[in-house]
């Protein structure tokens, strides 16, 4: 039985009823419904509107491609036959601009991180959180929890917040104590850590090398320390991390080794 009342839900007797009568209440294809977060401008709105109506979905995200005034718009006839509350999703890593074509860019991860210094990472979570939830958007994905440590990296360099762990946790953990303190579910990525391969995992699975003892003390304590205080939620990469599994499950085949993090039941949950 999943404790509501702890970390990370700390959710109110009155509150669990709702969430267990609400349960209750779906079918088994609306449960299945809840797992997924879909492209929203990859459909019609009619479409869309059935989608939420028929328990189909239990996310929705839309490109920064409108202004806020026009997201919050879309999401309003979603919002009024949803059976669940929407999670309304956005990459807000490096401002309200991440979210809607009129948001602030406030600058990369790495922008703020140069600064070192603590109260620019809550400013920044504040900008993300309060021009995103006026757009109507109540989970980002952000922050970037990933290390820059292979400058060849495709995806990760001024996305994060630089190579030093101990400024990364710093960092991540400001930024996630601003925006859940503003009604906003953080999304810790790209677990278990991008930023050691050289290659893009949105094309195929990558793998983070680092041996375990040095992953622990690094991408791990990362994740350790937001979960530790509160952290709603993570993403999970098509990443691999074999000397981490390999630790964690002794046993296990090369096959199981080679596996992406996002397919790896050693990974999400013996370790994660």
């Amino acid at each position: 039985m999943i404790d509501l009342k702890g970390n990370p839900f700390t959710l109110t007797d009155e509150q669990i009823a709702w969430v267990r009568d609400t349960l209750e209440g779906l079918s088994d294809e609306e449960k299945i419904g809840q797992l997924f977060c879909v492209m929203g401008g990859d459909y019609a709105p009619e479409t869309l509107k059935e989608m939420a109506a028929k328990g189909k979905m239990g996310g929705v995200l839309f490109r920064p491609v409108k202004p806020c005034e026009e997201i919050r718009a879309d999401y309003a006839p979603l919002d009024a036959v949803a059976k669940v509350p929407l999670l309304k999703a956005a990459n807000l890593e490096e401002g309200g601009s991440g979210g809607m074509s009129d948001g602030t860019l406030f600058g990369w991860p790495m922008l703020t991180a140069a600064t070192d210094d603590a109260e620019t990472a809550d400013r920044f979570g504040v900008v993300c959180a309060v021009e995103g939830r006026r757009a109507g958007i109540n989970w980002t994905f952000s922050p970037v929890c990933d290390l820059d440590l292979n400058y060849l990296n495709p995806i990760t360099n001024v996305r994060t917040f630089g190579s030093d762990p101990d400024r990364v946790q710093k960092m991540t953990a400001h930024y996630v104590a601003a925006v859940q303190s503003r009604g906003m579910a953080a999304c810790a990525k790209h677990f278990p850590g991008d930023g050691v391969d050289y290659r893009d995992q949105h094309l195929h699975p990558t793998y983070n090398t680092l041996a375990a003892d040095r992953w622990y003390a690094s991408y791990g304590a990362v994740y350790r320390n937001l979960i530790r205080q509160g952290l709603l939620s993570i993403m999970v990469g098509h990443i691999g991390q074999p000397y981490v599994a390999k630790e964690a499950n002794p046993d296990l085949s090369d096959e199981e080794l080679a596996l992406p993090a996002s397919l790896s039941k050693t990974l999400l949950t013996d370790v994660l």
